[in-house]
């Protein structure tokens, strides 16, 4: 396997590491490399595109009680 040849696997990694902040350049080179032969990992991208556009419009101003906050950490700290 080359340097410029990645796997679905570390695709669908650099897709949705991008969806969250910068990837280098080299990353983005091997990605887009890749996008460019796998229609399986672009429609990958796409989706995950949509998912985050959408997460974005249904943003609502409901905020938690105090109480279920509560019940969230205890529940956490228990892990």
């Amino acid at each position: 396997m080359s340097l410029l040849n990645i796997s679905c696997k570390q695709a669908t990694y650099l897709i949705s590491k991008k969806e969250q902040r910068k990837i280098g350049l080299f990353d983005r080179l091997t990605l887009r490399l890749h996008l460019g032969i796998c229609s399986l990992c672009r429609r990958f991208e796409k989706q995950t595109g949509f998912i985050i556009k959408q997460a974005k419009h249904t943003h609502t101003e409901e905020k938690l009680s105090e109480e279920v906050k509560e019940k969230i950490v205890g529940s956490i700290s228990k892990l």
